[in-house]
């Protein structure tokens, strides 16, 4: 992976809110509902998410990827899990309060040369959650988009369940021209926006 040393502050700076709806019709918390990216909000987010951090939120833990942990693959093994601990142990009330957030981390190099974008998908509700989809448009807001309409799945089988103050990571594949736009995005220009979100509740 490269720009190690700037996973946190790119974390903190691309805070993003997915929009949720919870499966359960009965369900007396519902996540927030809103598509649009908060990254032109960042100091709002900042801010929401400090007001939480004096023990009103729990620490967030990093869990693997059913596929992973399927393979004996662990956090001291793997270099991108390794990292993703240690930048969730220096900010440990990442995420949104009762809800659940998505953060594009950094580029991701695969063992094939090729790259990924690298999430990380937050769950801040009081329930585990699993097969999580939502269509995903992501780039900047002159509509330069490094995915449009994207169809993010998340299925129990691979990713196991999210559990609450939980995160796990995902990744997508990127061109270079697509990786180009990426590096280009800030914190002022970003968009993000989820559409068709759903998700089961585990019992």
């Amino acid at each position: 992976m490269k720009k190690l040393l700037m996973l946190i502050t790119v974390a903190l700076l691309f805070l993003l809110v997915a929009c949720s709806n919870n499966s359960k019709e009965n369900e007396s918390e519902q996540p927030s509902e809103n598509t649009e990216a908060q990254s032109n909000k960042g100091e709002g987010n900042e801010q929401k998410t400090n007001e939480h951090a004096g023990g009103q939120m729990n620490d967030l833990k990093l869990e693997l990827q059913k596929q992973d942990m399927d393979v004996g693959m662990t956090i001291e093994n793997n270099e991108i899990y390794s990292v993703l601990d240690e930048a969730i142990k220096a900010d440990p009330k990442m995420g949104v309060p009762n809800d659940f957030s998505l953060y594009p981390f950094d580029i991701s190099v695969n063992p094939d040369g090729s790259r990924s974008i690298l999430f990380l998908a937050i769950n801040r509700l009081k329930d585990p959650i699993k097969n999580i989809t939502f269509d995903m448009t992501f780039g900047n807001k002159e509509g330069e988009y490094i995915y449009e309409n994207e169809k993010l799945v998340l299925t129990e089988d691979e990713f196991g369940i999210l559990n609450p103050d939980s995160a796990i990571p995902s990744m997508l594949d990127v061109t270079p021209e697509q990786e180009q736009l990426f590096n280009r995005l800030t914190k002022d220009n970003v968009h993000l926006e989820m559409a068709n979100f759903k998700m089961d509740v585990e019992e």
